[in-house]
């Protein structure tokens, strides 16, 4: 099943990596420091970290420059819209998760008009026409709702930064998906790689990659910023608190370092992210 093929790959990932020291009980200005980072995995954290980027430098970031600087805007956008529009109905099973029955029925109707008028989720027409906006719920984001805090800070191999709490929900996200399940129907590849549809991985895949086109000015102040693990944690880290609370925290709270403008292109693409 696709749940426990990714929780055994985080158990793995947990279960290999070092642990930062904790300072010694009587230094407590240390014990503090390290207790607010919440990083007990740093150095392997880091490592990995390091790995993704590299991967991201040499693979990805090329790929992303030539896709932006070829594809025309308007397809780009129209891909954008359409892997968003697969996600809407696990967007309104969240939204009953939390208990907002409303913006679930809204969330419906969007994908209803964009399947429907929109030629399949390729236009946002429901945004467009009637002003509904997108909105963004995944399993991490409910199981915060829920109260179930986000942990120490983790990176995962490709999915990049995480905690327990996030990466769990991706494990849900990935299963509870009812475009999932459909991709999964179609058996194209099925049990390819851990018993998980061959669709279902072209799927994510090109919705990271997707994730990582909107993303590419973040990308770029990250590559530039002084530390990039601190920044990239740390914009994480504001962003899933903004996002599990609907908006109503101000991040400017945060006590980490971070680059004010990584963190604000970051959070401007919340509206049209398709998570």
């Amino acid at each position: 099943m696709k749940i426990r093929s990714l929780l055994l790959l985080t158990m793995i990932l947990v279960s290999v990596s070092a642990c930062a020291t904790r300072p010694p009980a009587h230094d407590l200005a240390a014990v503090q420091e390290y207790e607010r980072v919440n990083d007990p995995l740093e150095p392997a954290n880091r490592v990995m970290f390091q790995a993704n980027l590299i991967g991201d430098k040499y693979v990805l970031r090329p790929v992303v420059k030539l896709y932006i600087k070829i594809v025309p805007k308007p397809l780009q956008e129209g891909v954008s819209n359409f892997l968003a529009n697969l996600w809407e109905p696990w967007t309104a099973v969240n939204e009953l998760l939390q208990g907002k029955p409303k913006d679930a029925g809204k969330t419906l109707g969007r994908f209803v008009a964009n399947t429907t008028i929109g030629v399949g989720g390729l236009v946002n027409f429901a945004e467009k026409r009637w002003g509904m906006h997108r909105t963004q719920e995944d399993f991490g984001q409910t199981l915060g709702t829920w109260g179930v805090g986000e942990g120490p800070y983790i990176v995962l191999p490709f999915f990049g930064p995480s905690n327990p709490r996030d990466t769990v929900g991706l494990a849900g996200d990935f299963y509870g998906d009812p475009a999932g399940w459909v991709i999964d129907s179609a058996n194209v590849g099925n049990n390819f790689f851990l018993g998980i549809d061959l669709l279902s991985y072209i799927h994510f895949g090109m919705d990271a990659f997707d994730r990582r086109v909107r993303y590419n000015e973040a990308f770029d102040e990250l590559y530039n910023a002084t530390d990039p693990y601190v920044t990239a944690r740390s914009a994480f880290r504001q962003k899933r608190r903004f996002d599990v609370s609907d908006g109503k925290i101000d991040t400017s709270d945060e006590d980490d370092l971070f680059d004010e403008d990584f963190l604000e292109i970051y959070e401007d693409d919340n509206e049209d992210a398709p998570r």
